[in-house]
């Protein structure tokens, strides 16, 4: 699936509280670090961002909607590339936190390039526990050649401090993930080396974010796990039950089915999805013109991929669908009528 992350929902301030006092802890020329500062208890979410399109050192880091609304103190880390916070700069960062968290009881959250920095940096931070969603054990292919997905960032990362495999254990906390997609590969290689408690949510890929907050579970189970009152056995039995609201997880399910060649069952699964509300029907369509192709319903198929070859996000995977399907065969009496032709013309 794609790298569909979590959307941010404007939340309003809750009533009868004293408004979030918020500073700028440090401001680099590739970090920024936003302190919200909702109480004056010695407990805060340590929050690293994770891969953006566009990334920015403006504005408010991506979950800083969901604390400030719900009063819990949070330190926003922000990067300017996409570097998997490798460069140097990311030193200055940790000391800062560290110097404005004495005797804190500190959470480590981060979805993607942001839980690897989670993990990453824990002991650095002296994190208390974890919360972290599909995050990468690392981007350096010496270690993990199986990652393809950000070969253009990973060339240009000197990887400095990419040390998930030589920290201490890490024993608290939770990894969410699927364990179909590559996604699996990078949690195992990280739990070589710590034992984190497992969430394996299936066919989400790395949209897991996404299908868990279409199915209205992600806030309350990260709620769980930074309050350190995750429950894995409650977690799983609501999930059986919720994910069925969830287009993406009807669209994984698709996806799988068709990996498996069960090209009607696949088609019923996308229906599914296309009657719930989705954010990016582009993966929709360009599923179901798969699993038109996989039907024999090439020239069906075509025109479904070909709605989105111009388009500059999906552009690059309508091509590859349309690559792999067979060129529609031609009627069968236009195929008699050129081989009597052949027979006949000198």
């Amino acid at each position: 699936m794609s790298n569909m992350q979590g959307q941010q929902i404007a939340e309003p301030e809750p009533a009868g509280k004293p408004a979030p006092v918020l500073r700028i802890l440090h401001r680099g020329p590739r970090y920024v670090v936003r302190h919200l500062h909702c109480d004056d208890r010695p407990w805060a979410v340590v929050c690293f961002e994770y891969w953006k399109p566009e990334p920015t050192l403006e504005g408010e880091f991506s979950a800083e909607g969901f604390f400030r609304h719900r009063g819990l103190n949070a330190f926003g880390i922000m990067a300017a590339e996409n570097d998997w916070f490798q460069d140097d700069e990311i030193l200055q960062v940790l000391a800062a936190i560290r110097a404005a968290t004495p005797g804190f009881r500190l959470i480590g959250y981060g979805g993607s390039m942001g839980g690897f920095a989670a993990i990453n940096f824990a002991q650095d931070l002296n994190l208390a526990s974890l919360a972290v969603v599909i995050p990468q054990f690392s981007l350096d292919a010496s270690k993990a050649p199986y990652e393809q997905r950000w070969r253009q960032e990973a060339s240009r990362i000197v990887f400095r401090h990419d040390k998930i495999d030589s920290i201490p254990q890490l024993r608290n906390g939770w990894i969410v993930f699927d364990p179909w997609c590559v996604d699996g590969q990078h949690a195992a290689d990280i739990q070589r080396y710590h034992a984190l408690g497992e969430v394996r949510v299936h066919l989400g890929g790395h949209a897991q974010m996404l299908m868990l907050q279409q199915a209205d579970m992600y806030t309350q189970m990260l709620l769980d796990m930074l309050e350190e009152t995750f429950d894995p056995v409650a977690f799983r039995r609501g999930w059986r039950v919720a994910r069925r609201r969830s287009a993406a997880y009807w669209l994984g399910l698709a996806q799988a089915l068709l990996r498996r060649g069960r090209c009607a069952a696949a088609l019923r699964a996308l229906a599914a999805a296309r009657a719930l509300p989705h954010p990016e029907p582009a993966w929709i369509d360009l599923t179901e013109a798969e699993a038109l192709a996989c039907a024999g319903q090439v020239p069906a198929a075509r025109k479904l991929a070909a709605r989105w070859v111009d388009d500059a996000g999906f552009g690059a995977v309508a091509r590859g669908v349309l690559e792999k399907m067979p060129v529609a065969a031609r009627p069968l009496w236009r195929r008699v009528a050129g081989r009597v032709r052949r027979m006949v013309v000198p």
